[in-house]
């Protein structure tokens, strides 16, 4: 074992190395960007206000964890999931994402957008796998009995 190291010293980085993982993770850092843009107003404004009427609609936020209860109103984004107003416009002002299930409102940044849309492109792209059910590939019509 080397001095000053507790384990093997080849799992430590050494001063030229650090700086060299830094300058890596900086230049493929996808332009320095920090997390998702804001969601667009349009988008914020076109969220559902509704109520919720029944014990079987009453929900939990996913932002303070309070009941969104009987009677009172609740922000429905276009993924289903609700909030209570005070607690999701907030969000969509730094952040254009539903907290539950990851669902991406539009942003009024251009180069978010543009790489959303390279993002989605890759993620429908067909693999290069097998593909298919057990390697087989074609057209499927599942059904439940």
């Amino acid at each position: 074992m080397g001095e000053g190291y507790i384990g093997n010293p080849d799992d430590y980085v050494g001063t030229a190395g650090y700086e060299a993982l830094q300058q890596n993770l900086a230049e493929t850092d996808s332009d320095g960007r920090r997390g998702a843009s804001p969601a667009s107003k349009a988008s914020v404004e076109a969220v559902e206000t509704t109520e919720i009427k029944s014990k079987l609609e009453a929900l939990a936020c996913a932002v303070c964890k309070d009941i969104v209860g009987v009677g009172e109103m609740v922000k429905k984004l276009p993924c289903g999931h609700g909030y209570h107003e005070d607690c999701i416009i907030p969000w969509l002002g730094s952040r254009n994402s539903c907290l539950v299930c990851r669902y991406e409102l539009p942003t009024d940044d251009a180069e978010y957008e543009e790489e959303r849309k390279k993002r989605a492109t890759a993620a429908a792209a067909p693999s290069s796998s097998s593909g298919g059910i057990g390697g087989i590939s074609g057209d499927y019509e599942i059904q439940f009995f």
